[in-house]
């Protein structure tokens, strides 16, 4: 490294008269703390304002981030459901349909999940059914297709109910 260094000092500094080294070394002391001041401390400068504003938020952000952790940590250590097979889910909806007075046709499908459909059911006792669902039994729609029906409010509906196995 110091060859290369001397031999680029011989090719071209060396060429120059003292005028020339003079004139560069003087332009140097100039620029340089121009450069610095302009490349180091004035962007630091006009940040500084901003950080400050920004640090509150952060702070703040980042004891939310702490409490959801102790948040997930609970939930891990919850005790994990227990997932029904296709028949028993089959059964939980059944009795669930029929308590709301709903009527659908319920088939196996995969591993600890159900399809449903319905030709003509209200839009609105749809929705609360499945909260109902979800709330009481834990059961939740994987897949849904809802379309429109002759009758003003009623929907048709396929979906894929399941209460939590990952397949």
């Amino acid at each position: 490294m110091r060859t290369q260094i001397a031999k680029l000092k011989y090719a071209h500094w060396d060429t120059l008269s003292a005028a020339e080294q003079w004139s560069i070394r003087r332009g140097a002391w100039i620029l340089l703390p121009l450069l610095a001041y302009g490349l180091l401390w004035q962007p630091a400068h006009d940040a500084l304002p901003k950080l400050k504003a920004t640090l509150p938020q952060l702070r703040a952000q980042a004891s939310q981030m702490s409490m959801q952790a102790g948040e997930v940590q609970n939930l891990r250590q919850r005790a994990q459901l227990a997932v029904l097979d296709g028949n028993a889910l089959r059964s939980a909806i059944d009795n669930s349909a029929k308590e709301s007075g709903l009527s659908f046709v319920v088939t196996p499908a995969e591993q600890n999940s159900v399809h449903i459909s319905s030709e003509s059911l209200s839009f609105e006792l749809w929705l609360q059914w499945l909260r109902t669902l979800e709330r009481t039994q834990h059961i939740r729609v994987e897949t849904a297709m809802l379309s429109a029906a002759p009758v003003p409010g009623n929907i048709k509906v396929q979906a894929t109910l399941s209460n939590g196995a990952d397949l």
